[in-house]
């Protein structure tokens, strides 16, 4: 009788308490915010630069939304819930390697974005934004072409951050997002207000920020006592299940964040 009761209260205790969940999403929430605010200081920084500037930097960062936020973020999810589910199995060598996975779909999957982006930039932006002023298309071909170079950073930023939530942790991500913002910011200032760049500067000192994020929560990712960390490069060679197992996931995910950004656009 007393194994009975003991059971039952064993199954009715939360397995997160209220501090426990607050510490995770508290850092979320500010995420979500601060993965958007970059955008919105190019716009605010470019505005001394002219109608043009504000313009281009508003309509790509559209654009930006879309690939990053939405579908990265997504893809990145569907490999965090994989190795989730290993590491709920006791499984670390399994856990690792679809950890590996998850960085070679997304690094893959970038360069194959930003190579279209590279070479379509300017088809792309007539089919999404019609016929728009010369000096605005100008201007947003500029900023497209160098957010798409950032691409491979932001999608190695995302999947660290989707492996850290994976394991309770999502202080890391934040806190690099933040400085990932503070560089913006302070090379916005240089780039725009010191050296007179205008929309070319705003996109430089995204792409910093982006690769400083990038390299921090990939360096912070492997970590040894990290159960995520890649333990063996060969961990990264395709693996055809994992991959399918991911983008099954990722890819629903990733349409269904979209649809809203679509229409939008």
């Amino acid at each position: 009788m007393s194994n009975t009761k003991s059971a039952e209260s064993t199954l009715s205790e939360p397995i997160f308490n209220r501090q426990a969940l607050v510490r995770l999403i508290l850092p979320l929430l500010a995420e979500q915010f601060l993965s958007v605010s970059m955008g919105m200081a190019d716009t605010l920084m470019v505005s001394g630069v002219g109608e043009a500037a504000v313009s281009s930097v508003s309509l790509v960062d559209s654009l930006n939304i879309l690939i990053i936020i939405q579908i990265l973020s997504a893809l990145a999810t569907g490999g965090a819930v994989i190795s989730s589910q290993y590491l709920g199995r006791r499984d670390g060598e399994k856990a690792a390697k679809s950890a590996a996975q998850l960085y070679t779909v997304l690094a893959v999957s970038t360069i194959a974005v930003m190579l279209v982006i590279l070479v379509l930039s300017r088809p792309i932006l007539r089919i999404v934004f019609g016929r728009i002023d010369d000096d605005v298309m100008r201007f947003s071909q500029t900023y497209f072409l160098i957010s798409a170079i950032s691409y491979p950073f932001i999608g190695f930023y995302n999947a660290g951050a989707a492996l850290f939530r994976a394991q309770g942790n999502s202080r890391i991500s934040m806190l690099a997002s933040l400085v990932m913002n503070i560089i913006n910011i302070c090379f916005n200032a240089l780039f725009i207000y010191g050296l007179g760049m205008g929309v070319l500067g705003a996109a430089l000192a995204t792409l910093l920020g982006r690769v400083f994020a990038a390299a921090w929560v990939f360096w912070q990712q492997q970590q040894i006592e990290n159960p995520l960390c890649i333990r063996h490069i060969a961990d990264m060679k395709p693996d055809g299940d994992l991959i399918r197992r991911i983008l099954g996931i990722g890819i629903p995910s990733g349409l269904e964040n979209g649809m809203f950004q679509i229409g939008k656009l």
